[in-house]
């Protein structure tokens, strides 16, 4: 993180360094209290005649009370944070950047993408969208979770329900192009989500083993391929998976979209200090890299069409 960036964050610590403090002392009263009360409970049962199972059963019950209070608890401190941090620390990457908290990349975008099956609404979530532009190219991206979801299954006539894990977590990067790209191309690593894209795509090898080892390459043409992925854009791409892990990414439509699986990125500690510049430094890297795609993507104006 550079200071300019640093600078920009620093005059918000304060408050909520106090924030971060109510909250991991509420924590610690809703906890104790849950605790507190499940081993009276217990002991008034021990009392009554009740077995040890009883007593560990209230202490039990009174535990899941204070994890099910918790995440209320931290709420107010994790929405302030992202409120105050997120649009500051990233006015260095963007022009005229956006922040919304409850804001998301939407569902059908994600499916445009190719880089996952179809998925019923009510399956899909997403918060903290950020929006800006990058040398006159729109930018968005947000948390995106895909499932678990409820599914009706029947079999012999007889209707029963399952549940489906989750298909996707993590950041879903979006990057709009004036131009349409005459083609799709959609790479993934070997153990993703699909074997194969929705659409019919030819399988294409690329010549980079480097970026070969990381992605398996599908496209509407192959000539397609080999414009669009220029040696500058296999190659971020490759150091991206080696920084960060297995991703996927696509151009298709006229635009380049990018799926990294993981947890949330910017949660805010209970415990460390807020002025501590790896807290950030990640989200940062992640962001970072998208950009260069993006720049490396942007240059190659063979796709475009331009000379």
């Amino acid at each position: 993180m550079d200071l300019k960036t640093y600078a920009r964050l620093r005059a918000r610590f304060p408050g909520l360094e106090a924030e971060r403090r109510l909250a991991w002392a509420l924590l610690v009263l809703v906890w104790a209290g849950g605790l507190g009360l499940g081993t009276s409970l217990g002991v008034m049962l021990l009392h009554l005649g009740g077995t040890p199972l009883h007593a560990l059963l209230a202490l039990a019950a009174g535990g899941g009370a204070a994890l099910w209070l918790s995440p209320a608890v931290r709420y107010p401190y994790q929405r302030r944070f992202k409120r105050e941090l997120v649009k500051p620390l990233l006015e260095g990457q963007f022009e005229n950047v956006a922040y919304a908290p409850l804001g998301s990349v939407g569902p059908l975008e994600v499916e445009a993408s190719l880089l996952f099956e179809s998925f019923p609404p009510e399956a899909f979530q997403g918060e903290d969208l950020v929006t800006g532009w990058v040398q006159g190219v729109s930018v968005k991206f947000s948390e995106v979770r895909i499932g678990p979801r409820i599914r009706e299954k029947r079999r012999l006539g007889r209707r029963r329900y399952v549940l489906e894990p989750g298909v996707f977590s993590g950041l879903f990067f979006v990057a709009d192009f004036h131009k349409p790209a005459p083609g799709i191309v959609v790479a993934y690593p070997e153990r993703w989500l699909l074997k194969k894209p929705p659409l019919d795509l030819e399988p294409v090898r690329m010549e980079d083993p480097r970026f070969e080892r990381h992605f398996r390459v599908f496209a509407s043409e192959r000539l397609f391929a080999f414009y669009a992925l220029s040696p500058a854009l296999m190659e971020t791409l490759a150091g991206f998976a080696e920084q960060t892990g297995p991703l996927a990414f696509s151009i298709a439509y006229g635009k380049l979209y990018l799926a990294v699986p993981g947890g949330n990125r910017l949660e805010p500690p209970l415990f460390g200090s807020l002025r501590n510049p790896a807290l950030y430094q990640g989200f940062l890297d992640e962001v970072g890299r998208f950009l260069a795609l993006v720049e490396a993507l942007r240059l190659n104006r063979r796709i475009w069409g331009e000379p």
